[in-house]
């Protein structure tokens, strides 16, 4: 099993286990599960009905659908992957980016790190610490059906080693020291991942760091505010392991990585294509993608592998102004004085460099409402009737 600050808020991820090929290929198999989580805030107490299911489906059909050089083609003579572009060429100053958004799309889609799917009986084979073979991994066309009769799904990804970052104090503060990531080996996960906002929340709207971003005409400073959209994102760069999931500027992330602005440049494109083909291919589910965040690992030779994309966690999904995951339980968490708590215990952490911020957060986070509860679990069913009842046109 993982060591447990890699393991996601709504999956518990085992491995490396061997993959037999060719050659053998660490993999990491993911089990989602009935948690989840509010605002970075931790996994909630109540666990909400077939949550885990949902999301692993919804994962393993939109990254059988990315997989697809079927599906790429088709969105790169779409409207949507035109107004992309026109609006990804506009960014003021911005050089060489129209020829290298075209350089890039020839080269899509980009290699990720998703192998498949195995169901429950080599899921516990796992245990015996035999080698996963490649015929036990299931095509999506497998699965064709209804959602109620799919069977449990256990994604499975190729592994690269994500080394925690140490923190040390210096003058009475606590810091992190990124300087960890040059001496990695190779594949390794950057630091940082890529968070693609196509429409600002109220929330994401107060974080935005406007100064360390490139702005397409079309999200000019004056319209960076919640509730409207762009056909190019606007991109941040967040440190996952920070407590805060502190911002980074464009300097700070070449500094950190010690790669080129042009590299970095070529990256954040990349996001914004697959950020793109995301959103055209969601809109085929009647579901808006407002953001989504993106993490890449690097290979040896300096390509870039997309790791464990299309989580639901890692998207923001909208429909005729419900936004799906953890509205409805936001707004009761709001309400409680734990919330209040979390706010001071962020205050005092951002001011004193505290590595954890939960640790003065000395009230325990309360259980929801049984009503709210089913609300949230109606939102997730509801979430599941749009991404499932086209499931066999998909496939």
């Amino acid at each position: 099993m993982l060591d447990s600050f890699l393991r996601q808020v709504t999956k518990d991820s085992y491995g490396p286990v061997n993959f037999s090929e060719k050659t053998t290929v660490p993999a990491v198999v993911h089990k989602f599960n009935d948690g989840f989580s509010v605002l970075g805030w931790g996994r909630m107490p109540d666990p909400i009905t077939d949550r885990g299911r949902i999301a692993a489906g919804v994962f393993t059909l939109m990254n059988e659908i990315y997989r697809s050089e079927e599906f790429w083609k088709r969105f790169l003579r779409s409207s949507d992957a035109l107004s992309f572009r026109k609006a990804g060429s506009s960014i003021p100053q911005s050089g060489n980016v129209s020829s290298m958004l075209n350089e890039i799309s020839e080269r899509l889609p980009v290699r990720s790190n998703y192998l498949g799917v195995i169901d429950e009986k080599s899921f516990k084979a796992l245990d015996s610490k035999a080698p996963l073979r490649s015929e036990q991994l299931l095509p999506l066309s497998e699965l064709k059906g209804q959602w109620k009769d799919t069977p449990n799904l256990y994604p499975v990804c190729e592994y690269f080693q994500e080394e925690k970052i140490p923190s040390s104090t210096v003058m009475g503060r606590t810091i992190w020291d990124q300087s960890l990531w040059r001496n990695q080996a190779y594949p390794k996960m950057l630091p940082f991942q890529f968070l693609c906002h196509f429409t600002l929340t109220e929330s994401s709207a107060e974080s935005l760091r406007v100064g360390d971003l490139s702005i397409p005409k079309t999200a000019a400073l004056h319209t960076l505010q919640a509730g409207v959209t762009w056909d190019f994102p606007v991109i941040e760069l967040v440190l996952p392991q920070d407590p805060l999931r502190r911002r980074i500027g464009l300097s700070e992330a070449i500094w950190i990585t010690g790669m080129s602005a042009t590299r970095l440049q070529e990256l954040m494109l990349t996001a914004a294509w697959v950020s793109a083909f995301a959103r055209s291919e969601i809109r085929n589910f009647g579901l808006n993608l407002e953001s989504m965040e993106l993490k890449f690992a690097l290979t040896e030779n300096g390509d870039a592998v997309l790791a464990d994309p299309f989580s639901l966690d890692e998207m923001g999904l909208e429909k005729d102004g419900t936004r799906f995951q953890f509205e409805t339980a936001l707004e009761h968490y709001q309400k409680t004085s734990w919330f209040d708590a979390v706010a001071r215990a962020k205050t005092q952490a951002s001011h004193l460099g505290a590595s954890e911020w939960r640790r003065n957060c000395v009230e325990p986070v309360p259980l929801l409402d049984p009503k709210v509860k089913a609300a949230v679990e109606k939102e997730y069913q509801l979430l599941a009737d749009h991404f499932f009842r086209k499931h066999d046109h998909v496939l």
